[in-house]
């Protein structure tokens, strides 16, 4: 194992603001607004949603997360360890526990840096084909973002969390405001504005229900403030602070954007539906945008997801440094870069994945098919995998949250108010196992095989944790000092007649 002080983040370096950066970028705000949203209002597999009453769905999901943030704020707390998630499981159903987990956890982590990197270099280019007729292919582009981040991860957390301060208030501020201006137009053909879209009953319960599933995936990466508990300066205080205020910021802002794109389409949930990407389809075009104004959003979606990708690859590489610290993985991914106080085995792991991902996806061109539902029109090259690893990242996490409601349920029984531990582990509980669900149920191909891979990848955490407490039994008894004569003496002493 790794010497520690050698694999020391140190403190005192990164402010509240930073901490809540952390989480709030990786949410990805706007990335979700524009790719996120139209599934709770019904774009989905099932052809289900909350529809007009996509509002409602979002409040209903984020106070069932809400629960699940409550729980991990009490452990961060009382544990103050990059290796978060991780280290909470472990501390309510040991070390075995938690390493599943955090194999589960981080393995879902790495996926999900490889399929930001994807969408980010297939965006661009459709961007400089649109705005600058100009043709690069979208692999080279994913492989210069993948070294910028990589290069951004690895000159510290400093660095890192102020790109993505910057990239998300840059983003998420120009969409706020587009959203505003949708509602103070009083929406489409400037008489949409209504308390329809707060009515729960404006739908089928059943549509609603399929609507808060998906609501969930929205806010996945709220916890992810926790992994930076070793470099801030006062990780009581910041981190669960950070977890609940970023779950309420942006949860008011996903009602926010979600408010004016409904009206903005006339409460026709159909049309909204059908639009595939609602935020480019009113950004583009009369009577809210313009073809300009809608580029303009690409650049933002594009940014926004940069911070994503900044923010999934800070919080991977310091829970695995975390787990390796404890012997739970090599021992490598502990190794800090010695200037910069940064793990840099764990930033070049996940840069070579996201490398191999892109590489694999250009060489198999898609890896899954390309097909659509129209004959002879195909997907981008890099879409089918994108949506699989997303797909398999975003149930992965959802899985985590569950188990940590229900750990937190146990392992915070003696330390906090029992009415509220019951009520947020209950909550936390019952969202993360419908975010586990709705990923599962009538998933269309390739999604129908995130559900088996992720079982495979859990079955072989679950062999590697055998594997390392057996090794490290065998070292704790090849290590242990045999009986002195001087013990034997005392021995004897001490044993009865």
């Amino acid at each position: 194992m790794s010497d520690i002080p050698k694999a020391s983040l140190g403190r005192a370096k990164v402010s509240m603001t930073g901490v809540l950066a952390q989480s709030v970028g990786f949410m990805g705000p706007v990335f979700s607004v524009a790719s996120l949203l139209p599934l709770i209002v019904g774009l989905s597999a099932t052809g289900r949603g909350a529809g007009v009453a996509t509002p409602v769905a979002i409040i209903i999901a984020g106070i069932g997360i809400f629960g699940a943030g409550w729980v991990i704020a009490q452990y961060a707390k009382r544990i103050h360890l990059c290796g978060s998630l991780y280290e909470y499981v472990s501390d309510t159903f040991g070390p075995s526990a938690g390493t599943v987990a955090g194999w589960v956890y981080f393995g879902a982590m790495l996926i999900l840096a490889a399929a930001t990197f994807l969408v980010l270099g297939g965006l661009t280019q459709n961007l400089l084909q649109i705005a600058f007729n100009v043709n690069v292919p979208w692999w080279p582009l994913a492989l210069a973002f993948i070294a910028v981040v990589t290069a951004i991860v690895v000159i510290g957390v400093q660095v890192s969390v102020r790109a993505q301060l910057a990239l998300v208030l840059i983003s998420s501020a120009v969409v706020a405001g587009f959203s505003i201006y949708i509602i103070a137009k009083g929406g489409l053909g400037g008489h949409s504005l209504s308390a329809q879209p707060f009515n729960p009953f404006a739908v089928h319960r059943l549509d609603l229900l399929y609507g808060v599933l998906y609501g969930i995936n929205m806010f996945i990466g709220f916890e992810t403030a926790a992994n930076l508990a070793e470099e801030t300066d006062n990780p009581k205080k910041h981190v669960p602070r950070a977890v609940l205020w970023s779950l309420t910021i942006v949860g008011a802002y996903f009602l926010l954007t979600a408010y004016a794109q409904d009206i903005g389409f006339g409460l026709n949930a159909t049309a909204w539906k059908n639009s595939v990407f609602p935020l480019q389809a009113l950004a583009s075009a009369a009577p809210f945008g313009s073809v300009d104004f809608g580029n303009i959003i690409t650049v933002l979606i594009i940014v926004d997801i940069t911070a994503v990708a900044i923010g999934v690859s800070v919080a991977a590489t310091r829970g695995m440094l975390g787990m390796a610290r404890a012997g739970r993985l090599p021992s490598a991914l502990a190794r800090v870069n010695p200037r910069f106080r940064t793990p840099v085995v764990g930033a070049a792991l996940v840069g070579g994945v996201s490398a191999a991902s892109v590489i694999l996806v250009v060489a198999r061109n898609g890896v899954f098919s390309l097909a659509t539902g129209q004959p002879g029109v195909l997907q981008p090259q890099w879409s089918p995998m994108f949506g699989w690893m997303a797909g398999f990242g975003g149930t992965g996490l959802a899985v985590m949250y569950l188990a940590v409601s229900v750990a937190g349920a146990r392992g915070l029984w003696h330390q906090v108010n029992r009415v509220k531990l019951i009520t947020a582990a209950t909550a936390g509980t019952l969202v993360s196992a419908g975010a586990v669900f709705g990923a599962f149920y009538q998933a269309p191909s390739p999604l129908d095989t995130v559900s088996w891979s992720l079982a495979i990848w859990l079955a072989a955490g679950v062999i590697w944790t055998l594997a390392v407490t057996r090794r490290q039994r065998t070292t704790a008894t090849a290590t242990a000092e045999p009986p002195t004569v001087l013990d034997d003496a005392i021995g004897d002493e001490l044993r009865p007649a």
